[in-house]
């Protein structure tokens, strides 16, 4: 859903990735500066300092925007790159989620479980049929879930309360609503592409012979 802004953001985000690949900074090492980046902000929500982790978080997820700009620019863009940055927003998501768990251990955890979830079931079905990057109709992808997550830290750190729990907490219980509705609507849509495939003939050939479903 958000995730469908990003196209009307390239302009912006070629105009700040132009200065950087002029640095000569590699592609990979841009994407990975966001591991750090994620690790200090979530060392600051273990101490409920949640503003400047919203600063640190908004920088290390922002480097999402402009890696694959500065390796276009520079004449750098790899397959290799493109699997190794969703690695990176795994550990980033991860190293922003994970510290709250000390705060609010039950929102947290599903949070984390699902939105792992709603990811994974996505790259599944490239082990099933033939897919591309298509967007899919789905709840909970990460511009909304990064999106709460910076809302929240902002809200919590003005000292922000919905309906008695720290705001934070709460978009952490939306985010939880959103990615299982995601996972529900995934797991639906690549049902269809599924059988698609099978009446279509281009299921993967190495799951071809002994299917027993």
């Amino acid at each position: 859903m958000l995730g469908g802004l990003r196209p009307h953001l390239r302009e912006i985000t070629t105009a700040v990735a132009r200065p950087i690949a002029r640095t000569g900074i590699r592609p990979n090492m841009l994407s990975f500066l966001a591991v750090p980046l994620a690790a200090g902000a979530g060392l600051l929500e273990l101490h409920r300092h949640f503003l400047p982790a919203l600063l640190l978080a908004a920088l290390a997820l922002s480097i999402d925007l402009i890696d694959g700009r500065v390796a276009e620019i520079q004449g750098r863009r790899t397959l290799f790159g493109n699997y190794f940055e969703t690695l990176v927003d795994r550990m980033v998501d991860l190293l922003l989620v994970a510290p709250l768990v000390m705060h609010y251990p039950v929102a947290s955890i599903l949070a984390l479980s699902l939105s792992m979830l709603v990811s994974y079931a996505k790259p599944r079905v490239g082990l099933v049929i033939i897919t591309d990057n298509r967007d899919w109709p789905a709840l909970g992808e990460r511009p909304e879930r990064v999106g709460l997550l910076l809302g929240g830290l902002l809200l919590s750190s003005l000292g922000v309360r919905v309906h008695g729990m720290d705001a934070l907490e709460a978009c952490l219980w939306i985010t939880v609503a959103i990615t299982l509705i995601g996972t529900v609507q995934r797991i639906v849509y690549a049902r269809q592409l599924i059988d698609e495939a099978e009446r279509e003939g281009t299921v993967l050939p190495y799951l071809l012979e002994g299917r027993e479903r």
